[in-house]
C-alpha cells in the first residue's frame, strides 16, 4: 500500500472518529442549534439541502426510515459513498481490485445534481 493511500485512509477514519466522538459527547439535538435555511424563512421555498442535516442526524442515531423521509437524495448519496469508501479501502489492500466501476465519476456527479434539481423541484410543488 503506497504512503498516499496511508495518508488518506488515515484521514478519512480520523475524520469519522472525530465526527462520531463530537456526536457522543454532546447528545443533544444539534438541529436546533443549527441557524434556519435563508431560503426556507426568507422566500418560504425548501432549498437543494433543506432537512438535510436533519437527514444526517437521523441516519448517525439509526433512525433509517425518518432520515430517509426527511431527504431522500442526501440518504442514498450518503449510503452509496459509505460503499464506495468501503470498497476504496478494501482495494487499496488488494492486488486486483473490485467492483471498480462504482467510483464516482464525472456522469455520477451531473446525474446527482440533475436528480436534486428535480427532487428540489417535486418536494416544492407537492
Amino acid at each position: 500500500m503506497s504512503p498516499k493511500i496511508k495518508k488518506m485512509i488515515n484521514l478519512e477514519l480520523g475524520i469519522l472518529f472525530l465526527v462520531l466522538i463530537i456526536f457522543i459527547v454532546i447528545k443533544t439535538n444539534i438541529v436546533s442549534v443549527i441557524p434556519k435555511c435563508f431560503t426556507y424563512t426568507t422566500f418560504g421555498i425548501l432549498c437543494p439541502a433543506c432537512k438535510g442535516t436533519r437527514c444526517v442526524m437521523n441516519l448517525i442515531n439509526g433512525n433509517f426510515l425518518e432520515s430517509f423521509n426527511c431527504h431522500t437524495v442526501f440518504f442514498i448519496t450518503i449510503l452509496y459513498l459509505i460503499f464506495v469508501n468501503i470498497i476504496y479501502i478494501i482495494n487499496s489492500f488488494r492486488k486486483k481490485e473490485v467492483l471498480k466501476f462504482l467510483y464516482p465519476k464525472k456522469t455520477f456527479w451531473i446525474t446527482f445534481l440533475v436528480v436534486l434539481i428535480i427532487f428540489t423541484i417535486l418536494r416544492n410543488i407537492i
